[in-house]
């Protein structure tokens, strides 16, 4: 695709694409990004008169623009800003397996103290920020950048578009197009939610409230998960290791609307780590406390109803990586020392955010950015490049292969066996025992394809993927599927997919509303961990949909909502946490 910057013509290819999303791409162009906004983004015409008068002086941390980009016939397509070099979404934080033993509380707070000062600097100057969420901050250490500038709200220009996780209840059905609906106080709103889920892992308003059962409807009520009646999901972290002032400060904004900037002396936190693994804010470790008083017993084994549940590992560290090879194979993380299931070191040293872990066999695969090792007690077996979709390095392993993206091929790393081409930057995968799956963008077209683990060829698989920007995508297998959820976001709102593919590519049936994660492959059956236990899926041929067969209500206490799970032997499932590992069965799971 040919543009002007300025009076130079520039080429933007698919492989030089950073990123898709609901309203433009972004393309790099050596240290420049280019932003093209879709030809049907509503109000084209309003957004290029904003652009041509952004206004000057903000602060360095607001990836402004820098040139206007146009085509042949001088119409405005977009515009060029700086590329922010080796830094990650916001929203990175408040995932517990990326965050969690690398990247420290005290740490996060630090970066929302810069993130505070940030946006006080723009109120001061009549910007807005509006459509403010952890998809446009991003971060590299302490330091913030807010991105999608174009977006923000100043005098004569509106903004009018907003994530609904991140938008100020006050402001729910209101036309945002109708003029300046945003205030500080709803960036503050928002800033106070992503600092919550940062910390705690998960959303203000997220838990379990039996009469109001969706997110938005507990904002409109006002029903935090700080309230009473309001279930914490044990995928968090309890909100009693922060402290009282802070937690109070929580209360009111969520619970009482108060809009301000946190307080600064709030953000003054003395973190501390126990001896069990939690890191907390208070003189106490919260975890440890009613342990000392004998107010709790921790078990190995546990029985409810006819479900069992078996403590298979427990850390104080963190699990890092697991899957059925056979057997239960993981990798755990401890004081500093990397294990596997049968003690063995694979190495030593700190986490590193970014880092990816994958299981072959006896061989342990760490990525970090572009290299790829392979590890066995402690012994660099190969030290090799993979490709990164962003900043994510992206290879798989099963336990007779490892596959890498490299240049514009899928390849096996270990015999070099080329799989078939892919788009080099663009491309996501993961394998199972006797499959592999990936999907790459090219332009605004999403390509999915279906692979066998130890021959050459890809197999075209015909996902009627949403549109938008693909924020989250899990694959599992069974010997002969895949299924693949992919979760969207467009106009500030998220769609969850579900696609059942069988080994000849063929999409078999699919659902909508189930999030990623959280689901295993039986024969072509799908069981789900939802809050109410696990839940079995099957084929409803008629309509093509994945529809609930059976819920296992007596597994409720041992599973919830994005709790991984792994098949086990005998109708059974591994339940996998960052924490813990445990075998659920139930006695009627074959049924």
């Amino acid at each position: 695709m040919r543009v002007l910057v300025g009076k130079a013509a520039v080429d933007l290819a698919d492989d030089a694409l950073l990123g898709v999303g609901g309203e433009a791409r972004v393309f790099r162009w050596g240290d420049t990004a280019v932003k093209l906004w879709h030809a049907d983004v509503p109000a084209l015409a309003v957004r290029r008169a904003k652009i041509a008068s952004f206004p000057p002086g903000l602060p360095a941390e607001v990836v402004g623009p820098r040139e206007l980009v146009r085509d042949e016939s001088g119409q405005i397509l977009g515009f060029t800003m700086p590329v922010v070099e080796a830094a990650d979404e916001l929203v990175r934080l408040s995932q517990r397996a990326w965050r969690e033993g690398v990247v420290s509380s005290s740490s996060v707070v630090a970066l929302f103290r810069n993130l505070r000062t940030v946006l006080s600097a723009l109120h001061e100057r009549g910007v807005v920020v509006g459509d403010l969420n952890d998809g446009n901050v991003l971060f590299s250490g302490a330091r913030p950048w807010l991105i999608d500038a174009d977006s923000m709200q100043w005098e004569g220009f509106p903004c009018v578009v907003a994530h609904e996780r991140f938008l100020d209840p006050r402001l729910y059905g209101a036309d945002l197009a109708k003029g300046a609906a945003f205030t500080p106080g709803s960036d503050w709103y928002a800033y106070a939610v992503m600092l919550f889920a940062s910390l705690l892992y998960v959303h203000p308003f997220g838990g379990i409230h039996r009469g109001l059962p969706t997110l938005l409807r507990r904002a409109e009520a006002r029903r935090s998960i700080l309230g009473p009646e309001v279930q914490v999901p044990r995928a968090a972290v309890h909100y009693q290791v922060l402290p009282d002032d802070l937690l109070g400060w929580f209360e009111d904004v969520f619970e009482r609307d108060r809009r301000e900037a946190v307080p600064t002396r709030l953000l003054d936190l003395d973190w501390q780590r126990c001896r069990c693994g939690t890191e907390h804010a208070r003189p106490l470790c919260p975890e440890c406390a009613p342990l000392a008083r004998g107010d709790a017993v921790r078990t190995v084994t546990r029985v409810n109803g006819r479900c069992t549940s078996h403590t298979i590992v427990e850390t104080r560290g963190r699990v890092l990586c697991a899957a059925v090879q056979g057997k239960l194979r993981f990798v755990v993380e401890e004081d500093g020392v990397i294990r596997r299931e049968d003690g063995s070191i694979v190495t030593r040293g700190a986490l590193e955010p970014g880092m990816r872990f994958a299981i072959s066999d006896g061989s342990t695969w760490i990525g970090k950015g572009g290299v790829l090792l392979r590890l066995e007690n402690e012994r660099a077996l190969a030290r090799t490049a993979t490709g990164t979709l962003g900043r994510d390095p992206m290879f798989d392993a099963c336990s007779t292969a490892c596959y890498r993206v490299h240049g514009e091929w899928l390849e096996e790393v270990v015999t070099g066996a080329r799989v078939g081409k892919v788009l080099d930057g663009q491309t996501w995968l993961r394998v199972g025992e006797r499959l592999g799956f990936g999907f790459y963008r090219a332009g605004l077209c999403t390509f999915f394809f279906l692979f066998r683990v130890g021959k050459a060829g890809l197999t075209d698989v015909r996902v009627e993927a949403p549109q938008g920007k693909i924020v989250e995508a899990d694959a599992v297998f069974d010997d002969s599927h895949v299924l693949l959820s992919l979760a969207t976001e467009q106009g500030g709102r998220r769609r969850d997919c579900t696609y059942l593919v069988g080994q000849d590519g063929r999409v078999i049936a699919h659902a909508e509303g189930l999030p990623c994660g959280g689901k295993a492959l039986f024969g072509g059956h799908v069981v789900c961990a939802t809050d109410d236990g696990l839940l079995s899926l099957g084929v409803d041929r008629s309509s093509g949909l994945l529809v609930p067969k059976k819920l296992f209500s007596d597994t409720r206490p041992f599973v919830e909502q994005g709790f991984r799970i792994l098949p086990g032997p005998g109708g059974a499932v591994f339940v996998v946490t960052t924490k813990d590992i445990t075998e659920v069965r139930h006695d009627a799971a074959s049924s």
